[in-house]
């Protein structure tokens, strides 16, 4: 037997891990299974690997629940009822733990500390989470993107290139991929066509892509400011109910539709409902620091002293504003990089897998609250062991949950237990 010993950096969750070579592993019935994120839905992913008997490794470019913590002051628009698994709460309960109740609204922080954090901390993941490790590239051994088409690539094991702290490279082969590394902070850009506005690349790092706490700890720094906000969404609605309540503080609202988003009849969730109902009377002129500009788009951004010169376009009028500080909550889209040479079927418009986005044309509903999971099947990959789940799945769309990601994770757990079945029986 031929074992390779690699060293891992220092962090709460990392040990010294073993890896055994290709040769090893053909004769061992335990599957290696490597998770890319350690967030809601890859964390739940690492639980059910574990408790099947996989060799579970999960690879956080950062730490557990980087993401969350990164919007940890918004409140969630679900309750927890919808954003746990019965394994996660079977296991904390297990080990003593104080868990949320049903019906509560937890911001992501609460998420975090009273359940994700926790579950990351469970005796079952001892040892798998490997934080700031990035994964780079995901191939498979001894053959290329274009190699076995249609054929057997599931009998040549994945490769993965692995970036760890202080920039140390490394090569792991695993049997199973799943991807859950999400898409928030790979932001789209806020021009034209989500084509960057003129300078806006070169202003990338002056423009806020993500929800600032602007009723705490980001108060003052848009507290009297003239504050440029791009975007139709509930991210958008969420910045507007901040900066309203902030003295002196002018909001140049721009958004690319006529109108913000809708209210849907009888929301059952609160939150949403009243967010869009603010948002809609504010685009009506509620509040006169705030200056709707609707069906407008950015043409181009460029420094004005300590702060912006902005040019939107209406049609074929033009006007400019100067601000002092931009936000742009214009979406989130999927880092596809990481497989690149790996056969994935990508839907043009959203950049999800083609199966799973197929499926998500068929939903009429505005409420993401009546969508169901579609199925193991639509999240199969031309590559075979290759899933891509939660946040990610759903490429571009906004409209994720999750507890459409625990879905997903039951849903590719049966199906890699029915191919175990099957093998064992052949």
């Amino acid at each position: 037997m031929v074992v390779v010993e690699s060293p891992k950096p220092e962090g709460k969750f990392s040990r010294p891990m073993v890896y055994l070579t290709r040769i090893e592993s053909v004769f061992m019935e335990r599957q290696r299974l490597a998770i890319i994120g350690a967030g809601p839905i890859g964390i739940e992913a690492a639980l059910a690997g574990c408790e099947r008997g996989y060799d579970v490794r999960v690879y956080e470019r950062g730490t557990v629940g980087d993401n969350v913590k990164r919007w940890r002051h918004v409140r969630l628009f679900s309750s927890f009822e919808l954003n746990h698994s019965e394994r996660g709460v079977r296991l904390l309960k297990a080990e003593g733990g104080t868990l949320p109740e049903l019906g509560d609204y937890l911001t992501g922080g609460e998420h975090f500390e009273r359940y994700l954090g926790a579950l990351a901390h469970t005796v079952l993941l001892s040892g798998c989470i490997h934080e700031r490790t990035r994964v780079v590239s995901v191939g498979r051994d001894g053959i290329g993107k274009g190699d076995l088409i249609g054929g057997p690539r599931d009998r040549h094991p994945f490769r993965l290139l692995l970036e760890c702290a202080g920039g140390e490279e490394e090569i792991v082969e695993t049997d199973v991929v799943l991807d859950c590394s999400g898409t928030y902070g790979n932001h789209n850009w806020m021009g034209n066509g989500n084509v960057p506005a003129l300078g806006e690349r070169k202003l990338e790092g002056h423009i806020d892509y993500e929800i600032r706490n602007l009723s705490a700890s980001d108060r003052t720094e848009f507290e009297g400011k003239r504050v440029l906000l791009v975007g139709g969404g509930h991210s958008a609605a969420t910045a507007l109910d901040g900066l309203r309540t902030l003295a002196g503080t002018t909001v140049y609202w721009v958004v690319r539709k006529a109108k913000p988003l809708d209210v849907i009849a009888n929301d059952p969730l609160p939150e949403r409902k009243r967010l869009s109902q603010l948002a809609r009377e504010l685009a009506a002129g509620a509040n006169p620091r705030v200056r709707f500009y609707g069906g407008h788009t950015i043409e181009r951004i460029q420094r004005q002293g300590t702060g912006f010169e902005v040019e939107l376009r209406l049609a074929r009028s033009v006007e400019v504003v100067e601000v002092d500080r931009v936000l742009a909550h214009v979406g989130y889209h999927p880092d596809n990089s990481l497989y690149r040479e790996l056969q994935v079927h990508e839907c043009y418009a959203s950049l999800a897998p083609m199966n799973l986005a197929a499926a998500l044309l068929g939903e009429s509903s505005e409420d993401c609250l009546v969508q169901t999971s579609k199925g193991a099947e639509v999240l199969k990959n031309p590559d075979p062991n290759f899933f891509i789940l939660g946040a990610k799945s759903y490429g571009k769309g906004s409209n994720f949950l999750i507890h459409i990601g625990l879905q997903q994770v039951e849903e590719v757990f049966g199906l890699l237990d029915s191919r175990r079945e099957d093998e064992r029986a052949s």
